[in-house]
């Protein structure tokens, strides 16, 4: 199965965090897992705000050494995320749940909006973290 992380769920995995749990875990190890590149901005954002801790080496690398594939934002990312306009304010988790639905990816979260919202729209492709 292929799956796309939310950022939290990227930021938890990078950091080794215990929230993420083994069976979180043993999927993201088992399943090729890609993350969008906007979870990138939401990362960088939070890394120079001060509001997150990461290990020194680069996002990039941190990325490409987790094995996680970034997808980059594409028009049908866009339209698909804008037309999700009942799961909540937040523009990034609109696109982040457009770029798994376009993509055909399943949605690995823990936000509660989006696990209560999301569920129409990814059709049985939306995992709680």
């Amino acid at each position: 199965m292929r799956y796309l992380l939310d950022t939290h769920v990227v930021i938890w995995w990078l950091q080794g965090n215990k929230k993420l749990g083994a069976t979180s875990r043993a999927l993201i190890e088992r399943n090729e897992c890609a993350m969008s590149v906007l979870s990138v901005w939401e990362i960088i954002n939070k890394l120079n705000s001060g509001h997150l801790n990461l290990p020194e080496a680069s996002v990039e690398s941190q990325i490409v050494s987790h094995n996680l594939r970034l997808l980059p934002l594409t028009a049908l990312h866009i339209e698909t995320g804008l037309a999700i306009n009942d799961l909540h304010g937040d523009p990034f988790d609109r696109m982040i749940v457009g770029v798994a639905k376009a993509e055909g990816l399943t949605l690995l979260t823990r936000d509660a909006q989006i696990l209560e919202r999301a569920v129409k729209h990814l059709r049985g492709k939306l995992v709680e973290a």
